[in-house]
């Protein structure tokens, strides 16, 4: 089977403005739509200079889904970018606000941090994260991609700093309203470029029926944006659809389950984080540092890794194709103690890559939603569906150790015998 992506139908159109417009959209809803160029989203992503290298940020670095039988899967990659979840993100934070009746200037926050949230993510994306957590955290670090201009523009438009890191930080109603168009957009993105649309022949894939299954009969999940309510009030929001809640916490359980910590993909992960390890250091004595990885494009670091490796066919395109077709195997164990005795077994015939744990993630059964005339959280609501996701969020976790044999003519190989000289 291959999967050749979705390149053109997924994808911002920066780069074929008509008179200074662009189109965005949130899969499997109604929000698809040009926005002019004299409307504030236009405006902002110009006044801060949105355009640029988060469009060579993939929105899932060297993530594949993970069917299964996955050695007979060849994968090329998802299309989907920093940039084009950035824009969405502020769109439909937008779109919240003014279905919720916010004034213009509230409108304007949610407009500019849903543009600058993920502002200062790394090139490799969580791989690099992972190196550093603390000085890689783009919420702690948004503002070193704004310029003198982008400030200008900030301070024309009366928003002030301070207000922008609390929301995108999730403090606040707005930060709340962030959050959550954060959550809708990257995990409607996520799926589209995963399961394909509705007319798209991916999603006939078997290895996709555990995703497919609840999609088919929810096309329209995406505008679960319409049932986001405000309570100024209480400083909350809440959902006032609690079926469409449901399905949409399922599929985002579902896409934790068998992409975003899948053991394979999060091998593979911990793997690049080895190789960027040694070339990072905070005070820019290295090829990597805090600073450089903000600045850089995907393409930029793996480059790095190419000369620092001393790999001859080592290019950023060839080294991501390999990797992302790369299955590290794993064993699953119930501590830490129980992985490292189990890494002293398998290292007795296989390289080991080094120890993961999976804590799980978090499933959203704490959401507020309607029931009964009643302001609820979820799981209250909808006890059995809360189960559910409950017993795929505990399937995701464990103590893993990775491992794999560096034998044989695969490319791949030779890179880890560069990488881990035996």
């Amino acid at each position: 089977m291959t999967h050749e992506g979705l390149q053109g139908d997924f994808r911002h159109l920066s780069d074929e403005f008509e008179d200074g417009d662009f189109k965005e959209f949130l899969p499997f809803s109604d929000l698809n739509r040009w926005v002019e160029e004299n409307e504030f989203l236009s405006k902002a992503a110009r006044g801060v200079k949105i355009w640029g290298r988060l469009g060579n940020i993939r929105a899932l670095s060297f993530l594949s889904y993970v069917g299964p039988d996955p050695e007979k899967l060849y994968f090329t990659g998802y299309s989907h970018d920093r940039l084009d979840h950035s824009l969405v993100v502020a769109m439909t934070a937008e779109e919240i606000g003014k279905r919720n009746n916010l004034d213009e200037v509230s409108l304007k926050y949610l407009v500019v941090s849903g543009l600058l949230h993920d502002s200062a993510m790394p090139a490799l994306g969580d791989a690099a994260k992972s190196v550093d957590p603390e000085n890689l955290n783009e919420e702690d670090h948004w503002l070193e991609a704004v310029d003198d201009e982008g400030l200008g523009f900030l301070e024309k438009e009366g928003l002030e700093i301070s207000i922008i890191a609390d929301i995108i930080k999730n403090r606040g109603l707005k930060g709340k309203i962030i959050d959550k168009s954060d959550r809708i957009v990257y995990t409607m993105k996520d799926l589209a470029n995963v399961i394909g649309l509705p007319s798209s022949k991916i999603n006939v894939s078997p290895y996709l029926i555990e995703i497919r299954y609840p999609l088919s009969h929810h096309t329209d999940i995406g505008n679960i944006y319409k049932d986001v309510i405000i309570d100024p009030k209480k400083d909350e929001i809440f959902f006032s659809d609690p079926n469409r809640l449901g399905v949409f916490l399922l599929l985002r359980a579902l896409m934790h389950k068998n992409l975003y910590m899948e053991p394979t993909s999060q091998g593979r992960d911990l793997f690049i984080a080895s190789l960027i390890k040694p070339l990072y250091s905070i005070d820019g004595s290295k090829p990597f540092s805090p600073q450089t990885l903000r600045k850089m494009t995907d393409m930029d670091a793996l480059g790095v890794l190419a000369v620092n490796y001393k790999f001859p066919r080592l290019s950023g395109d060839w080294l991501y194709t390999n990797l992302t077709n790369w299955h590290p195997r794993y064993a699953r164990c119930e501590s830490r103690q129980e992985a490292e005795e189990k890494a002293k077994e398998i290292g007795e015939h296989s390289l080991i890559l080094g120890i993961k744990e999976c804590r799980g993630f978090e499933t959203g059964k704490e959401y507020l939603t309607v029931h009964r005339n009643q302001v609820v959280p979820f799981w209250e609501a909808d006890p059995g569906m809360s189960h559910q996701i409950d017993g795929i969020e505990n399937d995701t976790k464990g103590v893993f150790v990775y491992y794999t044999d560096i034998n044989g003519d695969a490319p791949i190989n030779e890179l880890l015998r560069t990488v881990y000289p035996v």
